[in-house]
């Protein structure tokens, strides 16, 4: 009998513990695909869609385009800049929970970007501290320029084919390494000379 009840508390042991291996496995499978979500947001937002809205730009104001259709978009480079950013800041505690990593340069140079765009860019259009005279506009496309120059640079060495099967880790170092050489390459940019001293790179 003591045989009998001591076998069935073990069956009922070993079902419970199947059960909630199964579900943490479920568990750690959903979090997986999140994180990857999560990234793929960040890379395909925030790097690859911001590209093409800075080539919309660069045409805008090369084909001469009025001050409504230049801010607008300017306005859709900046929200794809800040989606960038917010994925990012998302994806803090997940990479915190692999090495002690971080997010927090990455998204911190999507909002210094969006930041820029938002304030520098799009604000002073509007306070007409910047004109869309010839002049203004030849210095807004090759300013531009560098941003897209640059984060097509960004886009090759860091989309999410190549990082989805990184470390956190490895993708906080790469991206610092990233912003280091973008900024010296292009130091009297007066985004990058402001990210350069803010991040010591």
């Amino acid at each position: 009998m003591r045989k009998n009840i001591a076998i069935i508390i073990l069956m009922v042991g070993l079902i419970i513990s199947m059960y909630f291996n199964y579900q943490f496995k479920a568990y750690k499978d959903n979090q997986k695909v999140d994180y990857t979500v999560k990234l793929n947001h960040g890379t395909q937002i925030g790097i690859k869609e911001s590209i093409q809205n800075l080539d919309y730009v660069i045409k805008g104001l090369e084909d001469n385009s009025s001050k409504e259709t230049v801010i607008y978009t300017l306005g859709n480079l900046a929200v794809s800049l800040k989606v960038g950013e917010e994925s990012f800041v998302f994806l803090n505690s997940d990479f915190r929970e692999d090495q002690l990593s971080s997010t927090n340069l990455i998204y911190n140079v999507f909002r210094d970007m969006y930041t820029y765009i938002r304030v520098e860019i799009i604000g002073e259009i509007l306070s007409n501290k910047i004109s869309l005279e010839k002049e203004s506009r030849n210095q807004l496309i090759k300013d531009i320029g560098v941003l897209k120059q640059d984060l097509e640079y960004i886009d090759s060495q860091f989309n999410e084919d190549i990082l989805k099967e990184q470390s956190p880790k490895w993708i906080e170092n790469k991206w610092k390494a990233l912003i280091g050489e973008i900024v010296n390459r292009n130091s009297d940019f007066k985004l990058y000379e402001r990210i350069k001293m803010k991040y010591n790179l």
